[in-house]
């Protein structure tokens, strides 16, 4: 089958496709599912506005409960509680778990409920900071109008006080890669808003009045950068005094405090099961916010399944977690085993955004766990890249990981997802991966230290450093993707760097990856990087911009032996054999992180594909069997009817 010289696929917002809906595991198998339609013996109701709400009272419709935890002391399996609009300040410590599918617990809002739980409380009282050198302000010499606020105990009923906490008090190992950025990893873990806007937090009394002029750093010069002005206004500065029992703010325009809502984070979790281990729970429909959590390790969330399994979120929102949003594994990975596997969670349609170090996590080994349609943004702004735990996503040791049609964007000092040691029979598929810059640790995917097979297809990847990376890691399927703009490398390898590592008696060295089918439009340094001639690469498409010859010049890498070699398409396959029926092309795209919009115009012939790897549906859910295969998103590209938008979910 040819095509015509020039096909043009333009994909606009408002008819929706029909997405994959493709459920099979890298080895064959269906992903292994659980869920069963729910019915619930009782129902509780919370409604914190009701003028007759007591948590002395029955918790019915008519005389509700006023908090949400009280009503996490009472359910029992088999039990929901449905909860009403309203800004819920409490932390939720449920008693007790569900014991069966079709015996589960359940926390949701009620229909068309906006439902706010929030691990911060709302503080008056600021007066003028004495007793500082603060002033005055450095760009203008005018007085400083600083303000100050003794942190009374009672602010955190369960002790917990995040301003009295560096962001890194456990495990300090692994801040050893981080010598030329220790500020950030020092800074104290509470989080001050006005009018649900951040403080940027400063080091010293005098740094609210303006730039410090020394470095941050003993390693190298390291100055003091805002952490939100990418996505939040300018509202202000934080200072926190040593034993971080008072806090002295400086808001945009030297405001009072009086006029604004003054909120600061108090609580470590706003969710979590009082004892660990639990399963059966259902939380749906609630926007979790704030929390002064740490960095991992311990990997804890604002949102906890506390070692527990069998979990479902859906249709919630986690949003500005000072370090991790949800975590739904075995919390620490120096944690005694629990007594049964961490997992079989469902984590489905939410919204994870605004989470300094990760929107979800999970160490430990969840196996069976599906993640999908959800949107990660705004993921990694604590710029703690370097201590190799920040993600839209970091997941260590999984196991049967099926993450399906997800939107990952605007990720920064962070990868899209982490798959770190040990991941088995994983795969990712029918996502949407853009804007993720950055120089540390900034891939789309990276896959680390795993020796089993692990499955990475029908992707988009956009305005993007790095596209995937693997690892110290073998047997890796990496097709019908599309890739279409990756300033360095689309698909990288890398193994041992710099020294062995040993992965299961042995040092991973990268080999039997997979490249079949992939779609490259924009190449900046290369479009694949092998450092093991044990790998295959076919039916790969090279594009180039339109008006412009195909380029000669080399834009794929062999790795070994040193010195490296680069390849164009025609030495790649003379040299080592490879990409028999892959072909060049002239391939324009456009695309919008934010809209979701994207188009596409080929002009050249490409060849079909036979199906490879047991992959039968294309991006957008059409059925790929028999010859007629086109690579990834292309597979309907002589179908031009219609809109479509690039939104999986």
């Amino acid at each position: 089958m040819k095509h015509a010289p020039f096909l043009v696929l333009l994909l606009l917002a408002g008819t929706s496709a029909v997405f994959a809906d493709n459920s099979r595991l890298p080895d064959g198998t269906e992903f292994p599912t659980w869920e069963k339609p729910l019915h619930f013996t009782k129902t509780y109701y919370v409604d914190a506005n009701a003028k007759n709400a007591s948590d002395s009272g029955p918790g019915t419709k008519e005389h509700p409960f006023r908090t949400i935890n009280h009503a996490a002391q009472l359910l029992q399996p088999g039990e929901h509680v449905i909860i009403a609009s309203g800004v819920y300040r409490e932390a939720i410590r449920p008693a007790r778990g569900g014991t069966s599918p079709d015996a589960m617990i359940s926390y949701e809002a009620a229909p068309g409920a906006d439902v706010v739980v929030s691990g911060a409380t709302v503080t008056t009282g600021w007066q003028p900071s004495e007793g500082w050198n603060i002033g005055p302000d450095r760009e203008t010499n005018q007085p400083v109008k600083a303000y100050q606020l003794h942190l009374d105990p009672k602010l955190f009923p369960l002790g917990y006080n995040p301003f009295a906490l560096d962001n890194v008090t456990d495990d300090r190992y692994w801040i050893n890669y981080a010598k030329d950025n220790m500020w950030n990893y020092f800074r104290r873990r509470g989080i001050v808003f006005v009018d649900g806007k951040p403080l940027e937090q400063v080091e010293s009394p005098s740094a609210l009045a303006g730039l410090s002029a020394r470095s941050l750093s003993f390693f190298s010069d390291i100055r003091w950068t805002p952490l939100y002005q990418e996505f939040s206004p300018y509202a202000g500065k934080v200072w926190v005094e040593s034993d971080g029992l008072t806090l002295h703010i400086r808001l945009a325009n030297d405001d009072d405090p009086a006029k604004h809502v003054i909120e600061i984070t108090n609580e470590e979790s706003v969710f979590s099961p009082a004892k660990p281990y639990q399963s059966y729970i259902r939380v749906k429909g609630i926007k979790f916010r704030y929390a002064g959590n740490s960095y991992p390790n311990p990997q804890r969330g604002l949102v906890s399944t506390n070692h527990g399994n069998h979990f479902i979120f859906e249709d919630n929102s986690f949003e500005w977690a000072n370090s991790v949003g949800l975590d739904i594994g075995d919390v620490d990975w120096a944690a005694a085993r629990p007594p049964q596997p961490v997992g079989f969670d469902v984590v489905r349609h939410n919204v994870f955004r605004y989470c300094g170090i990760e929107g979800l996590g999970g160490t430990g080994g969840p196996q069976n766990v599906l993640v999908e349609k959800n949107l990660f943004e705004w993921i990694g702004w604590q710029d703690a890249a370097r201590l190799s735990e920040s993600g839209g996503t970091k997941m260590h040791r999984t196991r049967n990981l099926l993450f399906r049609n997800n939107v990952v964007r605007h990720i920064r000092h962070a990868n899209g997802i982490w798959l770190d040691i040990g991941n088995t029979n994983d795969r990712l598929t029918g996502n949407v991966f853009a804007d993720i810059p950055g120089d540390v640790n900034p891939h789309a995917i990276q896959i680390e230290g795993s020796d089993a097979l692990n499955e990475i297809d029908n992707n988009i990847f956009d305005h993007l450093t790095g596209g995937v990376l693997i690892r110290d890691t073998n047997h890796v399927i990496i097709a019908y993707n599309l890739f279409i703009d990756c300033a360095k490398v689309c698909i990288d390898t890398a193994s041992g760097l710099g020294a062995p590592r040993p992965i299961n008696g042995h040092t991973n060295d990268a080999h039997d990856l997979r490249v079949f089918g992939n779609v490259f439009s924009g190449i900046g340094q290369s479009a694949i990087e092998f450092n093991n001639p044990r790998n295959t690469a076919d039916g790969n498409v090279y594009g180039f911009a339109p008006g412009r010859r195909v380029r000669m010049q080399p834009y794929l890498r062999v790795k070994f032996p040193d010195p490296p070699e680069w390849d164009n398409l025609e030495s790649w396959r003379d040299q080592h054999d490879w990409d028999k029926t892959g072909t060049t092309a002239e391939v324009a795209t456009t695309f919008n992180p934010d809209t979701l919009q994207m188009s596409v115009a080929v002009k050249g012939e490409v060849k079909p594909l036979p199906v490879y790897g047991g992959i039968d549906v294309d991006f957008y859910g059409h059925s790929i069997t028999g010859t007629n295969r086109m690579p990834g998103p292309f597979a309907d590209l002589t179908n031009t009817a219609g809109s479509r938008t690039i939104d999986p979910r």
